[in-house]
């Protein structure tokens, strides 16, 4: 540390320099990242609220209340009445909330298991290392969909909890909800729901027609459901969400902080200290683009998916690896050899997208920040590292 400071100006030109090695989403090169820019009026509230600590709500009651309303207007959203939960650091917090409730839901399991997709997220694995739960991973079919036989095959005496994935993380598919809520119907088992990535696009693509299975509070066994503010609700980054059918689930499992200024109360994260500041944006960007808004970022994204597929069966050589269900595309070679090969190639071009040694495919992701001028760049420098 310095003795004395620098110039504010000598500051945000050193730091313009350091930071230019960064890649930016305005450029349209970033092609494989579900997260986006901040919405432009929720950046502006969130600078406005920076200073809101939720880790202390009896501080701060007004930004307590509004969080809960916009827990509540989520919950419709997802088709459920009396929805609780709470606002997080991301998916990954919210699995990982998740993982823990189901552990502490069933305290007579004594070697307490969780039955996933083999495609879940890597959060998961975080969540039972930390958690101490064992993972059994069911397989997927040659078309990428859960084998639902294999996953019923997993559930034992040791279960406590069962993950569906709505908007996997490769693919952008979703999981047979219903079907995995018909095997735990009447046990004692707690089933989540990671919608991540699908939660703030599928209640509004059936606006536009696409008829998805049921993915959420709909089916009456799902218990709880992530979903991320900072990927298609463009929200600041970091923001997610988990959401709990059963109010009473934070009394029986939330941890107690007696010692804070504002007061005694209950939480479930894993974080103390928590941003009032990106709740406060985030309803201020559901309230300002209200469905119809929605509506139309998803439709726009949607129409650059299928014009990223036409383009793609327009290349020799490729194939996209299954047919979207969102705004994520899967791309491979027609004759199986290992397309993540290129994927450093692409990368030498500034083309940065996902890669899955495992499902052998490269991943696009058509955020907001994607224009089809940027598509149609990438198909040609795609064309390029082909040959």
């Amino acid at each position: 540390m310095l003795n004395e400071g620098i110039d504010r100006k000598e500051i945000m030109d050193i730091l313009e320099k350091k930071l230019s090695k960064d890649f930016s989403y305005d450029s349209g090169s970033i092609l494989g990242s579900m997260c986006t820019t901040a919405f432009d009026f929720g950046k502006e509230v969130y600078y406005k609220y920076i200073n809101k600590n939720l880790g202390d709500p009896g501080l701060f009651p007004g930004t307590t209340e509004l969080e809960k309303e916009l827990i509540s207007e989520i919950g419709e959203l997802y088709n459920g009445k009396n929805i609780t939960g709470s606002f997080t650091t991301g998916g990954s917090e919210s699995n990982l909330i998740a993982v823990r409730i189901a552990k502490k839901l069933r305290p007579d399991i004594k070697k307490p298991e969780i039955i996933l997709p083999i495609s879940a997220h890597i959060s998961f694995d975080k969540a039972a290392d930390l958690m101490d739960v064992k993972l059994r991973k069911a397989k997927l079919k040659d078309n990428f969909e859960l084998d639902l036989d294999h996953f019923k095959s997993l559930i034992n005496e040791n279960t406590c909890g069962v993950i569906g994935i709505a908007g996997t993380t490769s693919l952008g598919l979703i999981d047979p909800i219903e079907r995995i809520g018909d095997l735990v119907r009447d046990k004692d088992i707690f089933f989540h729901v990671d919608a991540a990535f699908g939660g703030f696009i599928l209640p509004f693509l059936k606006h536009l027609g696409y008829n998805h299975p049921k993915w959420d509070f709909s089916v009456k066994e799902v218990d709880s459901i992530t979903a991320d503010p900072h990927k298609m609700g463009m929200g600041i980054i970091p923001s997610g969400g988990i959401f709990i059918r059963d109010e009473n689930i934070l009394q029986k499992t939330g941890f107690e902080i007696p010692y804070l200024a504002g007061g005694n109360f209950k939480h479930l994260h894993i974080v103390g200290t928590r941003t009032g500041g990106s709740v406060i944006a985030f309803w201020a960007i559901l309230k300002y683009l209200g469905k119809k808004g929605f509506i139309q970022i998803v439709k726009k994204c949607m129409e650059n998916t299928d014009y990223l597929v036409k383009k793609i069966d327009e290349v020799e050589g490729i194939k996209i690896a299954v047919k979207p269900m969102m705004n994520v595309v899967g791309i491979t070679h027609e004759n199986g050899e290992n397309i993540c090969r290129i994927n450093h190639k692409l990368k030498e071009l500034n083309w940065m997208l996902g890669k899955f040694d495992e499902f052998n495919l490269i991943r696009a992701v058509l955020m907001p920040h994607v224009k089809k001028e940027h598509i149609s760049k990438f198909i040609k420098d795609l064309k390029i590292v082909l040959e």
